[in-house]
């Protein structure tokens, strides 16, 4: 079984965790997910249901609205993932969307540790040149105090 964490979950719905962790507080009966010892991690399914959400809150909906439309929705899926329980070509199907996302969520990844490893050497120059600067002046600073002295 493959589970998501938030921040994956996140990536792959295209909305912030800290809206996502709202929407699964305020939707958790429809957003399966699994409690283990390192946190809470989600089912592939939650990314259906998420998209949904995000989906029913672009076009305004409330969030009575949005529940009422996921018990009819997730219902009828319910019943559409019980008939095909039985059919191998469905769980092919799903188990290439399941690696699509994974593939998605690994390149998002790998972007993002791209963007922060050059953010990270930005600051480690913009470091080098403020303790330059920082030693220059604390010169500047020690070579005046000599002179009031003498």
């Amino acid at each position: 079984m493959e589970l998501l964490s938030l921040q994956g979950l996140s990536h792959i719905v295209g909305v912030p965790p800290s809206i996502l962790t709202t929407w699964v507080k305020q939707f958790a009966m429809y957003v399966p997910k699994v409690q283990e010892e390192e946190g809470n991690f989600y089912l592939p399914e939650a990314i259906d249901v998420l998209k949904y959400i995000k989906q029913c809150k672009k076009e305004r909906y409330s969030c009575t609205e949005i529940e009422n439309l996921l018990v009819t929705e997730y219902a009828v899926l319910d019943k559409q993932n019980l008939e095909n329980k039985a059919d191998p070509a469905v769980h092919q199907v799903d188990d290439k969307e399941t690696i699509r996302c994974m593939m998605q969520t690994i390149g998002l990844t790998v972007s993002n540790i791209n963007q922060l490893s050059e953010s990270f050497h930005a600051l480690e120059h913009k470091y080098r040149e403020q303790t330059r600067e920082l030693n220059k002046l604390k010169k500047q600073l020690e070579l005046l105090h000599s002179k009031q002295i003498h």
